[in-house]
């Protein structure tokens, strides 16, 4: 005879709250269904790449020393020439809509989402325009003389949010590099042999001539302002869902696209024996899930 297992009704696995205040309205990604009592994680932030892009427009002013910080987006930055003029304004639009503050050709510009310097080049004309791509899951081209090409990129569990600048310190097939990551040094490595950290990984191939100060840039861009969606916490990814931060109270079909559900989000206590998990969360996993559960949302569980 079959074994029927009763699923866990809505609102089932919480065992107290502080009403509205503890719940709020979550998007779940697609990929997989979820059951009420789903322990969930945030997708945050995602590898990307961005390559320096030409101007757009009459002027031949070049951009240059582009990197990104804690707030980068996936999408596109669009600079626009507010004057004409040598050291003209120029207006910083993000792909989420914000504008951000403006800069001046010939100063270099930084901000949380993106810094780099514009050269005046021939006449900056009003209208001229540079689009700044930010591309998930991108390949990161070699800014220099060598040619050689990116591959394997990957995050580590350690990754941060901004840019991680990979550059060689010797003119060589199997130069030497150094990555430095958005706090400091990373590690060191070489030409044609795999990189791997707890920040980021990837294979850095000798083309023609591999020469100091050829460098490259691993972004690691912000979702949670411009997604923000939940999925199943899994404490193997780099993503930002490896966080347990919430608990699913419904069902949510999101197997073949993105759903909106109910979530208790903080100030509550959840059942222990009422929450589901993915099939590769070990016990050990679970206990420190619960333990993350009270310290990033103050959601205690109680067995």
């Amino acid at each position: 005879m079959a074994t029927y297992a009763e699923p866990i009704r809505s609102y089932e696995a919480v065992l107290s709250d502080h009403g509205g205040i503890s719940y709020e309205d979550v998007t779940i990604g697609s990929g997989a269904d979820l059951v009420s009592g789903a322990v969930l994680g945030m997708k945050k932030f995602v590898q990307a790449a961005a390559p320096i892009p030409t101007i757009v427009g009459t002027g031949t002013g070049l951009m240059s020393a582009l990197t990104f910080g804690p707030d980068a987006q996936v999408g596109s930055y669009v600079i626009t020439l507010t004057a004409t003029s040598a050291t003209a304004a120029f207006s910083v639009v993000a792909p989420d809509g914000t504008a951000l503050p403006a800069g001046a050709v010939g100063t270099a510009y930084k901000s949380t989402h993106l810094s780099f310097l514009i050269s005046n080049g021939g006449t900056m004309t009003l209208g001229d325009a540079y689009t700044v791509v930010v591309t998930a899951g991108g390949t990161p081209v070699l800014v220099g003389t060598g040619t050689g090409t990116v591959s394997g990129v990957s995050l580590g569990k350690y990754a941060q949010l901004g840019t991680y600048r990979v550059k060689l310190t010797a003119t060589s097939a199997t130069a030497l590099f150094e990555v430095q990551g958005p706090n400091g040094l990373v590690g060191t490595g070489n030409v044609a042999t795999a990189f791997a950290s707890d920040h980021v990984n990837f294979t850095l191939a000798n083309g023609g001539t591999m020469t100091l100060g050829d460098y490259f840039n691993i972004v690691v861009a912000n979702q949670a302002n411009v997604t923000g969606r939940y999925y199943a916490y899994d404490p193997t990814a780099v993503d930002g869902t490896q966080e347990p931060v919430a608990v699913l109270v419904q069902p949510a079909a999101a197997a073949s696209s993105a759903v909106s559900a109910n979530a208790v989000a903080r100030l509550a206590e959840v059942k222990l024996d009422k929450l589901t998990w993915k099939a590769n969360v070990s016990a050990a996993q679970k206990i420190a899930a619960a333990k993350q559960l009270a310290a990033n949302s103050t959601i205690v569980v109680r067995s």
